[in-house]
């Protein structure tokens, strides 16, 4: 398997900052897009994915550690396939059928907690964020990336990311 190449840390202020954030990240995203979410509880993964939700025009936005383990969002262009993975173990993923939404051009995979499933995006472009607990609300987000696809995927939210930070 191909190594990650760490290309970018985000800082984020509070959670409202990683709701803009995760709608900068809305904003570049074509559809097929994997995105893997890490992070210890409380660290700001659900709200990250709140605000790519938001930004993707989803009424009801994704929930925090349900017993639901994957959830499917219709957005006004991409579906949003939310995995909460929290209660999941790797014998769990083939009963959930994660394979099958990877890579999807009708929407975005968004893994929270995705330990138990990240091997099986195996060589397959995905953007990996780390959450980071930086002192108060502030967090720490360091992305890494596999995949051409993915790399310029991140490179465009950084930039929108850095225009709007400035």
């Amino acid at each position: 398997m191909a190594e990650l190449k760490v290309l970018s840390i985000f800082e984020s202020a509070s959670p409202a900052d990683t709701e803009r954030l995760a709608s900068v990240f809305a904003e570049v995203m074509c559809g097929g897009e994997i995105i893997l979410l890490e992070g210890p509880i409380g660290a700001g993964k659900t709200y990250f994915t709140r605000g790519l939700a938001r930004a993707m025009g989803i009424k009801k936005l994704p929930s925090s550690a349900s017993f639901g383990m994957m959830r499917v969002y219709r957005g006004k262009k991409l579906r949003l396939y939310h995995f909460d993975l929290f209660r999941a173990g790797e014998e769990d993923m083939e009963n959930i059928g994660v394979e099958e939404f990877f890579g999807s051009r009708d929407g975005v995979s968004v893994m929270e907690w995705s330990g138990a499933a990240g091997n099986l995006a195996g060589d397959t472009g995905y953007l990996k964020l780390e959450f980071e607990l930086a002192g108060g609300d502030s967090r720490r987000i360091k992305a890494s990336c596999l995949g051409a696809e993915s790399e310029r995927f991140l490179k465009k939210a950084e930039i929108k990311w850095k225009k709007q930070s400035a």
